[in-house]
């Protein structure tokens, strides 16, 4: 199947499980009001009035910012959300988790035939790895907060990665060259890269630096391939730190630590390493071990090396974990960015290992099956056992 022309017979195999996993996602949120943050992000923040235009919005977000906290970006949008009600904040979260999906699946550093296989194991993984399914796809705030900041953060990295994957595949010095100056050409980037690099750093306090440094991994690796990088991943790289450092400093996040973390020094040390040792014993556990037993298959019983591509998303889900160490608290839902970002490594693997060897594409079947079962159990719980909160 995987070295042919994929069969229709796949893609409507995987149409019906993905419709009757998006049937059971949307009677949860139809199952889930809004509720707690969603009750007041809902109304202007300085005002305390219902939001109405846009103006509300901007009011709202230079208070909140002052105030409360530096996501005005991922909270404008949460506002507008809300004000579509509950019904289209629904609609609007499935929508945001198909294209969360796909934008996954693009990550893979294979440019080969494409399956519909790898979108069903992204969005099995989705539901199956994640720590928090409740607080971070079906709870509004925190459904903006990761589910739909996420995808904009990987669709930036997927723009920045592509020139990685210029040099991955590509054996002639001569073509990489060719091909980085066309992508270093198109006029386009310059206008996409600034707005999208901004809103990624400016996205959640581990992930927007961690696109930075990100982009500067991408940089630094063609300078010592070719000695010279595209223009505009010096945009991104500027934008994305201005984003975070915008971010990570406003006078809102001083205001609401102070309630969060009244701790000594001793204190906010130990708890932060308990926090950190936590998430990793238990609320990215499955989607790092995964990603290593895959890394150690790939390398050592294929005895092939990771594409760059590969490498940089594997540093920046570790960069992304390892920046949590800086924030007072860690929810099983702020896993979500980082579990996203294995999952698009983890794709990647399954389609260089298919490349090698593609008889082992019935065994990649079979693992989509047994991740599309486990989601379908989350689901399925959650419908019949709603969490309290």
């Amino acid at each position: 199947m995987e070295n042919k022309k994929t069969p229709k017979t796949a893609y409507i195999l995987v149409i019906v499980a993905l419709a009757v996993l998006m049937i059971l996602q949307f009677i949860l949120h139809r199952r889930t009001p809004f509720m707690k943050d969603d009750l007041w992000y809902a109304t202007n923040l300085v005002t305390g009035d219902k939001i109405s235009n846009p103006w509300d919005i901007l009011v709202s977000q230079f208070w909140h910012y002052f105030n409360w906290g530096g996501r005005i970006i991922n909270h404008a949008l949460l506002q507008a959300v809300l004000a579509t009600g509950e019904l289209g904040a629904d609609i609007l979260n499935i929508i945001v988790t198909l294209v969360l999906g796909f934008v996954i699946c693009i990550q893979s550093a294979k440019s080969g035939k494409k399956n519909p296989v790898y979108y069903l194991i992204a969005e099995a993984l989705i539901i199956s790895f994640n720590a928090s399914l409740h607080f971070s796809m079906y709870w509004e705030s925190g459904s903006v907060n990761y589910l739909y900041s996420t995808s904009w953060i990987l669709a930036y990295v997927y723009v920045i990665f592509s020139e990685l994957k210029i040099v991955d595949s590509n054996e002639s010095s001569e073509n990489i060259d060719k091909d980085i100056k066309k992508s270093g050409s198109k006029i386009w980037m310059y206008f996409l890269i600034i707005p999208l690099s901004f809103i990624a750093g400016m996205s959640t306090e581990n992930m927007g630096p961690t696109c930075f440094v990100a982009t500067c991994f991408v940089i630094g690796y063609l300078i010592i391939k070719k000695k010279k990088a595209p223009a505009y991943l010096y945009l991104g790289a500027a934008f994305s730190l201005i984003g975070s450092v915008l971010l990570i400093l406003a006078p809102g996040n001083f205001v609401r630590n102070a309630f969060v973390e009244d701790k000594t020094i001793r204190e906010m040390i130990d708890t932060r390493i308990d926090n950190f040792l936590l998430s990793m014993g238990s609320f990215i556990f499955a989607a790092f071990l995964i990603a290593f037993v895959m890394t150690a298959v790939y390398i050592r019983g294929f005895g092939r090396k990771l594409e760059a591509s590969q490498a940089g998303l594997l540093g920046f889900a570790v960069v992304a974990q390892a920046a949590m160490m800086l924030s007072p608290a860690y929810p099983q839902r702020a896993s979500f960015g980082i579990m996203c970002v294995l999952i698009a490594y983890i794709i990647s693997l399954m389609k260089s290992i298919v490349s090698i060897k593609k008889t082992l594409f019935p065994y990649i079947c079979i693992a989509a099956g047994a991740f599309y079962i486990h989601a379908l159990i989350m689901v399925g719980t959650d419908l019949m056992f709603p969490p309290v909160g």
